[in-house]
């Protein structure tokens, strides 16, 4: 989330950013509320008092932020311009079986949708082979989720200006279940899984990443910020 962060300007004063998908324990879109944007919060196909009242307002009430708009949308059928869209954990579940095609066609629809000067934030799941046997058997890989491989992604999206970068080796998300009534706990055992992870980086330093946070512009703003 920093690393994508750091493709935005210190300040999102006036700028419009959407969040894609949010759901009752993930919810990112505090984050672009505390640099003064104006938030979209979206959801689909899930109980609104959830999403109101899952981590979206866990993290809001915690840092005293206000202002985030939350709506029912579905991502094939936005409306409005924006600066900013933000998916988090999304594009492994719309593009389900490895579709790298499909997932080029989203981000090509979601372009409609940004400014010029816009940018795509996606934070996904990274393939990681030792553990994607279990995820198949145990995680959300077993409904064919797609975990994105770094070098296909670059390379299905090559006509636009990314940057993507992997972070941490294990992927353990789905332990949020054990704790889905109290995410506070949740919070604590994500704290000790990335304590784990950061350890395992720093031993064996292994090539595939968990996550990876890609940024998405248009060739020719990616190529004017370049110069």
């Amino acid at each position: 989330m920093a690393f994508a962060v750091t493709a935005l300007p210190t300040t999102l004063e006036g700028k419009r950013v959407l969040e894609i998908g949010a759901g009752k324990h993930s919810s990112i879109a505090p984050a672009f509320a505390a640099k003064g944007a104006t938030v979209f919060c979206s959801y689909y196909g899930q109980p609104r008092h959830e999403v109101e009242n899952g981590q979206l307002r866990l993290v809001s009430e915690k840092y005293g932020l206000t202002g985030i708009a939350l709506l029912e949308m579905d991502m094939h059928r936005l409306s409005g311009q924006y600066d900013v869209i933000v998916l988090k954990s999304v594009l492994g579940g719309v593009c389900r079986g490895d579709d790298y095609k499909r997932m080029r066609s989203v981000i090509d629809g979601l372009m409609d949708h940004l400014t010029d000067e816009g940018v795509i934030l996606t934070i996904d799941n990274g393939y990681v082979g030792p553990f994607i046997r279990f995820f198949r058997l145990a995680g959300a890989g077993k409904n064919r989720w797609t975990y994105f491989k770094q070098d296909e992604l670059r390379a299905v999206l090559a006509d636009y200006h990314i940057e993507s970068q992997g972070f941490g080796f294990l992927n353990f998300g789905a332990a949020r279940f054990l704790f889905r009534r109290d995410l506070e706990i949740l919070e604590t055992v994500n704290d000790a899984i990335h304590t784990v992870d950061t350890a395992l980086l720093r031993l064996f330093n292994p090539r595939q990443r968990a996550v990876l946070s890609t940024v998405i512009r248009k060739k020719s703003v990616g190529a004017h910020a370049q110069a």
